[in-house]
């Protein structure tokens, strides 16, 4: 299926909404229904479409850091880097992050900050949208995971990453895919939601080692890194059929993260709140021994906000305040040509 440019995709919703709207009149003139489509269809809204024309808005780029990917080995294992390159992948992958990238800012500064090996710390990211900040946690936990032996693979849910949408949780599935296969069922995930199948074949579960499919392998061998919801969560710790989770995790969890952080607010921040407590008692970890990570991308702005941020991870999380950090996403703003530079410009090109 090829991919389509973005005014390409909107001249297919154009065709399709004239197509739907003809349909449902239930004209039978070949020409009329033509005549008509075209007007429909077409960009010019004073023929009436059925379609606005797009308002284009820049965005400005973010803050890179100095350093490339393949320069941090002293922080990211290299068979990561590798990994997360895909270089030597034959298939088609779409979540590349090529060694000689430079990551930004705020992605250093999150790395930095969850590989501290000295003390656990907690960050909240908060970054534009297409910022990278799936990045600022998934990157840590895979190189936290990849740092560990592992004989024959890793048992024990260490990271729970918690998504208020079941759609985002299946979005980041081919990403855990691509960045995992090249470790060969060593580092596993597992997505955990209302759709999770009870079982399914073990010719289907070999041709992909680096994910548990079903619930039945999931209380068996739970997997390093655990994606779902705050329901199935709270289903886990109340469940007897989960319990083989939690035991088999006893001590292990090191990572809890909350994207889409904006989602937990009033009642519901109270009630996530209380439940990362149960999950605490019930993986038998404390808040001080566990990063927690929270991003979004529509929090962190107006006066005295930084302070707030602080607050409301340390009140959702019940980490300590010392080991709490806010990572925002800074912009480059482009250097423009003063107005007098300009304006000479165009008197030299008129001459």
């Amino acid at each position: 299926m090829a991919i389509l440019s973005p005014f390409e995709s909107l001249d297919e919703i154009r065709s399709r909404s004239a197509d739907a709207v003809i349909g449902q009149s239930g004209i039978s003139h070949a020409g009329l229904a033509s005549e008509i489509k075209q007007l429909l269809a077409s960009t010019d809204v004073s023929t009436g479409s059925v379609l606005q024309n797009p308002v284009i808005e820049s965005a400005l780029p973010y803050v890179q850091a100095d350093l490339e990917m393949k320069d941090l080995q002293g922080l990211i294992s290299a068979p990561l880097i590798e990994a997360l390159d895909g270089s030597s992948d034959k298939q088609r992958r779409n979540y590349r992050f090529r060694r000689d990238w430079k990551p930004y800012t705020h992605q250093l500064s999150a790395w930095q900050k969850l590989l501290d090996q000295t003390r656990p710390q907690s960050v909240l990211v908060t970054s534009g949208t297409g910022s990278g900040k799936t990045e600022c946690f998934l990157v840590p936990i895979l190189a936290d995971l990849l740092r560990q032996p592992k004989a024959p693979r890793l048992e024990g849910v260490q990271a729970i990453v918690l998504y208020p949408l079941n759609a985002l949780i299946a979005s980041q599935e081919e990403r855990l895919r691509e960045w995992t296969a090249p470790f060969h069922g060593a580092i596993r995930f597992g997505l955990y939601n209302g759709l999770t199948p009870a079982e399914v074949p073990a010719a289907e579960a070999r041709l992909r080692p680096e994910a548990v499919l079903d619930r039945k392998t999931l209380r068996a061998s739970p997997p390093p890194i655990l994606v779902t919801n705050v329901t199935m969560l709270e289903y886990m710790l109340l469940r007897k059929d989960d319990a083989p989770i939690l035991v088999s995790s006893k001590g292990k969890l090191r990572y809890i993260v909350l994207d889409e952080a904006h989602s937990y607010v009033g009642a519901q921040a109270a009630e996530i709140a209380l439940l990362l407590r149960r999950v605490c008692l019930g993986f038998g970890v404390e808040p001080q021994d566990v990063r927690f990570v929270a991003t979004s991308a529509t929090i962190g702005n107006g006066a005295g906000s930084d302070e707030a941020l602080r607050k409301f991870l340390k009140d959702v999380s019940g980490a300590p305040d010392s080991s709490i950090s806010l990572i925002k996403g800074e912009t480059r703003k482009p250097i423009l040509p003063t107005l007098a530079a300009r304006v000479a410009s165009r008197g030299a090109q008129s001459d």
